[in-house]
């Protein structure tokens, strides 16, 4: 088209609302379809259910309710803050995410149902239709059912608070409050289990340290009774002063002793009445609705796509017959 023509032919001005709006058809046709798909994917997928236990740190006053006493409380606090490390929520959920700890979940007994978790995900977990139209030979079986353990199984954290929740999802609700339930006794256990062999490396190294200390002190004592039996008649500032520094190393050691002692005695209390527990703010209960799939989730998705294409496909169309 010539620069004349284009003058007496100028293009008109437009406006995309007013170009989709005259396509109304198309964006009713897509919306339809979207919202069909949409449903029937979410038909397709089983549903799941998912139940929770909320745990905290137990306080003082919990261990006593445990049936722990004044002095195993006392044996608690006084091992300092190196036994506080187990005790952050952050470290609950690595434990809980890691594979170990699905391995070890994967053999839990579902009372009830003659297996285990293991095979309760191998032969009664329903698939979407889609899922079933390709072959996961090639994928090994067990590390499968682990990952999706580890897909199921959720800690949540909550800092503000310093309690952490613990979520399995599954198709069956009862094993779902079995396995949550499960999964809180295995999280007890692994801690208890550290814990328990590092108070024993404590126990070990308090008596190693405690013992290395009387040495010194039984060292540093006899140099003094010594010094002291046989200089007894010597007033001397030379001898006087020797006496006291040996005095001053005697009473270091034994210091020393004292304090390493102190800390053996804690050490083998904590041992003797070792307990590692947290409370439970919210038991597992069955879930008794589902909380997928979300139809609403997957109707709002797939529409806000359809309307994205169509108007794309719309204002693309229009500018190619400019």
């Amino acid at each position: 088209m010539s620069v004349e023509e284009r003058e007496e032919h100028p293009t008109p001005s437009w406006s995309a609302w007013d170009v989709c709006r005259k396509h109304w058809r198309s964006y009713a046709v897509a919306l339809t379809v979207a919202v069909a798909v949409a449903v029937l994917v979410a038909l397709s997928i089983p549903r799941t259910y998912s139940a929770q236990v909320k745990l905290s740190d137990e306080s003082k006053e919990t261990d006593l309710l445990l049936g722990l006493n004044s002095f195993a409380s006392w044996a608690k606090t006084a091992m300092g803050s190196d036994h506080e490390g187990l005790r952050k929520p952050s470290i609950y959920a690595q434990i809980v995410q890691s594979p170990v700890f699905a391995e070890e979940l994967s053999r839990m007994p579902l009372k009830g149902y003659g297996k285990d978790y293991y095979h309760h995900l191998l032969d009664d977990r329903r698939v979407p239709w889609w899922e079933s139209l390709w072959s996961g030979d090639s994928i090994d079986e067990k590390a499968r059912i682990i990952h999706l353990i580890q897909e199921n199984v959720r800690s949540k954290v909550q800092m503000r608070y310093n309690t952490t929740t613990l979520q399995v999802t599954d198709q069956d609700p009862v094993v779902a409050a079995m396995m949550v339930d499960s999964a809180r006794i295995l999280l007890q256990r692994h801690l208890a289990d550290y814990a328990r062999d590092r108070a024993y490396r404590d126990l070990e190294t308090a008596a190693e340290k405690a013992s290395q200390a009387r040495e010194r002190f039984d060292k540093a004592r006899n140099a003094y009774v010594r010094y002291a039996d046989s200089h007894q008649d010597l007033t001397s500032p030379a001898s006087t002063s020797e006496e006291d520094h040996l005095m001053k190393e005697y009473e270091s050691a034994f210091n020393a002793y004292s304090a390493d002692l102190e800390r053996y005695r804690r050490a083998e209390a904590f041992v003797g009445k070792f307990s590692f527990s947290f409370a439970v703010i919210k038991n597992a209960t069955v879930p008794m609705k589902p909380t997928g799939p979300s139809t609403i989730g997957y109707i709002l998705s797939l529409a806000f796509i359809a309307l994205v294409l169509t108007t794309w496909w719309v204002l693309f169309n229009y500018r190619r017959q400019l």
